[in-house]
C-alpha cells in the first residue's frame, strides 16, 4: 500500500511537468532571447506559484487516504505521512522540470520518463535490497525519490508495532514487530528525518540542475 501510494504519486507529479514544461520552455527561450525577463526570476516565481497547489493535492490525497486504510491513529504519524507524501510530490515534480528542461522536445521528455520510473521502483529497497544491488550502481536508489519516500512512510507506520502470531506458523518464519519488517528490508537503521532530508536534497538538486539547464539555453 504505502509503495502504491508513493508510486502514484510520483508518476502524477511527473508526468503533469513533463506534459507541461517543455512547451512552456520554448515561448520562455524566445520571451528571454527579447530581453524581457532573465531565468532567474521566471524559474523563482514558476516554484513559487505551482507549489502551494502540489501541497494542497497531496495534503488531500493523505487526509483522505489515511484513516481510510487504517494507517495508525497518531497525530505525529499522520503529520510525518503528510509531510513525507508532500515532499515526495515536490521533489518528483522538481525531477520532471529537470527532464523537460534536458529534453529537446516534449516527446523525448516523455519517452526519457518511463525508464527513469520503472529504475526507481526497481530500486526502492523493497524489490531488491541494497546488498542485492550490483557494487558499481549502488549509488542508484539513493537518487530514487520512490525510494527515500517509501523508506520514511515505512519506518513511520511500522516502527513500534508489535504483531499477534498466527497460530500454525513458525515463529522465525514471522515478523512479530513493526521493526522485525522494518529489518527484512533493511529499513532497521533508518528515520523519517533521514528520509524527509534525502527527499529534500534531490529536490534542491533537482532545481538548481533545471536553473543552470535554462541559463545555459
Amino acid at each position: 500500500l504505502l509503495s502504491l501510494c508513493v508510486i502514484g504519486a510520483t508518476n502524477l507529479a511527473m508526468a503533469t511537468t513533463i506534459r507541461a514544461f517543455p512547451r512552456e520552455k520554448a515561448i520562455v527561450q524566445r520571451e528571454r532571447s527579447k530581453g524581457q525577463y532573465a531565468a532567474l526570476p521566471y524559474f523563482l516565481s514558476k516554484v513559487v506559484a505551482e507549489a502551494p497547489a502540489a501541497v494542497a493535492l497531496s495534503a488531500l490525497f493523505g487526509g483522505l487516504l489515511y484513516p481510510l486504510v487504517g494507517l495508525q491513529r497518531s497525530p505525529e504519524r499522520f503529520a510525518n505521512f503528510l509531510a513525507l507524501t508532500t515532499l515526495n510530490s515536490l521533489a518528483a515534480a522538481a525531477l520532471g522540470l529537470l527532464l523537460g528542461a534536458a529534453a529537446p522536445s516534449t516527446d523525448a521528455a516523455l519517452a526519457m520518463f518511463p525508464p527513469i520510473v520503472v529504475l526507481m521502483i526497481i530500486f526502492n529497497g523493497f524489490n531488491i535490497s541494497e546488498e542485492s544491488t550490483p557494487r558499481a550502481i549502488r549509488w542508484l536508489p539513493k537518487l530514487s525519490v520512490i525510494r527515500w519516500a517509501f523508506e520514511g512512510l515505512c519506518v513511520n507506520e511500522f516502527k513500534g508495532l508489535e504483531f499477534t502470531p498466527e497460530p500454525g506458523r513458525p515463529r522465525a518464519a514471522q515478523a512479530l514487530s513493526g521493526d522485525d519488517a522494518l529489518a527484512r528490508v533493511a529499513f532497521e537503521g533508518s528515520s523519517v528525518r533521514t528520509a524527509a532530508i534525502a527527499q529534500a536534497a534531490i529536490l534542491g538538486g533537482c532545481y538548481a540542475q533545471t536553473y543552470r539547464i535554462l541559463l545555459n539555453n
